[in-house]
């Protein structure tokens, strides 16, 4: 919250500068009332399954100023939210990590200046490449010539937990919740080096769209109580001028294990009626070095994917896709899941299926068809989802729907069986130009929670002054 008071004031301060002369404001804001559930995994059994209420009002404030001095690209970006949970009590709350009653998260909140080929960043910043998506406080420059070649360095404290796809075993202040909990609780081993200031630093040097080809090579590096906690290196590659072949390749690599984490490459031919491409990946999980998941976790799975795009004369579009992946598995003989997993008369290793779609856009009418099927390593599985939408009015009003349909049959979850079904519904409204008032309503059910309700209002601003 100190954090996120700071944030504000520095804004408050900006604009009140007599100095400033700002060309443009642009205000969005996003408040949410949410309805809805989540299981407790503290005092709950798979017999006797504890679900908490969650009755949370979420506000979402973005503030963006631009040209806050007269002629020169120097402007200020933020994004605050805040939220207070109005049906579970702060007792029941701490039966799950990470979550509370009421906080506040500052996204971000920096200075931009801009002058040519070159940008500078300052403050609380999200950075996005082919290895992660993170959040820091600290400095960023680039800079990039009139030929797409350029390079950026960028360095500050780590914020862990800050990202949409981050862990949940990280928090924004930089502590693993599970060992905050260990230390309230004096349990002998818990770490206290977690909630430590996290440096960071990395660099990339870049080409972009020089003959159709873009590249990158970048690094990064954190640590945590004067030792290494993550350590990365990645390299992306890029080919495309419009129809034709266009090609991709993406390499993540773990320096501390020295090892590929995540790769990608893909080819694809585009013609005016159909499009055919092939791609092969790896997947890892990645975790810090604090993490015990980094050394307990680490199984890859190779993929493999060959798909056909067709596009008629018409409103209808058509896909077939081709999926098979190979898990690698390296477990301690003398646990019991070995056996099953790797041991004598154990399932392959090769998971093998594929998937076709259609989707159809009439006028305001729009709709989409997706079934897919594995089967193999793990288990069985089939997902069927429909979707369809209308738009009213002028585009004034949206109402769009959802049903999803699975069935799954996981070869090591005993709960993970059974039929799962699921329907949303999405209507949205255009009040104004700059408001719109949304409400979702969702409803699952399946043989693990047993029925799953919920039910979001939404209410959008955005003006620019």
């Amino acid at each position: 919250m100190r954090k996120a008071v700071q944030a504000s004031s520095l804004v408050l301060a900006l604009l009140a500068a007599e100095t400033a002369s700002a060309a443009a404001f642009q205000i969005e804001a996003r408040t949410e009332a949410q309805a809805y559930q989540i299981r407790s995994w503290r005092g709950s059994t798979p017999d006797d399954v504890v679900l908490l209420p969650r009755r949370r009002i979420v506000q979402y404030l973005g503030l963006n100023a631009f040209e806050l001095v007269t002629g020169q690209d120097l402007g200020f970006e933020s994004n605050l939210r805040v939220f207070a949970d109005l049906g579970l009590p702060r007792g029941e709350a701490e039966k799950v990590d990470g979550l509370r009653t009421e906080d506040a998260h500052l996204l971000h909140a920096f200075a931009r200046y801009g002058s040519g080929g070159f940008e500078g960043r300052l403050g609380r910043q999200l950075y996005v490449d082919s290895m992660d998506i993170l959040a820091f406080d600290g400095l960023r420059l680039r800079y990039k010539t009139r030929f797409g070649v350029g390079a950026e360095l960028y360095g500050g404290l780590w914020v862990r937990g800050a990202g949409f796809l981050t862990s949940s075993v990280y928090q924004p202040e930089g502590t693993r919740e599970s060992d905050a909990r260990r230390l309230e609780l004096g349990v002998v081993g818990a770490d206290e080096n977690l909630d430590a200031l996290a440096p960071m630093y990395g660099a990339k040097v870049f080409l972009e769209d020089f003959k159709g080809i873009s590249a990158s090579l970048g690094y990064r590096k954190a640590m945590v109580g004067g030792k290494t906690d993550l350590e990365r290196a990645g390299l992306e590659l890029r080919y495309g001028r419009g129809l034709g072949v266009t090609a991709l390749a993406g390499l993540d690599f773990d320096m501390l294990q020295m090892t590929p984490a995540q790769v990608r490459a893909q080819v694809r031919y585009d013609q005016t009626q159909f499009a055919v491409s092939a791609e092969a990946l790896r997947f890892t999980p990645v975790f810090s070095s604090d993490s015990i998941w980094y050394y307990f976790a680490f199984a890859p799975r190779d993929e493999a994917r060959v798909r056909v795009d067709f596009y008629p004369v018409g409103p209808l579009r058509y896909y077939v896709q081709g999926l098979a992946s190979l898990y690698h598995t390296n477990l301690n003989e003398n646990l019991g899941i070995a056996d099953q997993v790797d041991g004598e008369g154990a399932p392959s290793s090769a998971n093998v299926g594929g998937a076709v779609g259609a989707a159809l856009r009439w006028g305001a009418f729009r709709s989409a068809l997706d079934v897919t099927y594995r089967g193999g390593f793990g288990g069985n599985q089939l997902w069927a989802d429909l979707t369809g939408g209308f738009s009213f009015d002028r585009g004034r009003f949206d109402l769009d729907g959802r049903l999803s349909v699975a069935r799954v049959d996981d070869a090591f979850n005993p709960q993970l069986k059974g039929n799962f079904f699921g329907a949303q519904l999405w209507a949205s409204r255009a009040l104004s130009q700059s408001t719109r008032l949304s409400l979702v309503l969702e409803q699952n059910f399946n043989p693990f929670t047993r029925s799953d309700t919920k039910a979001f209002f939404l209410f959008d601003l955005k003006a620019n002054l």
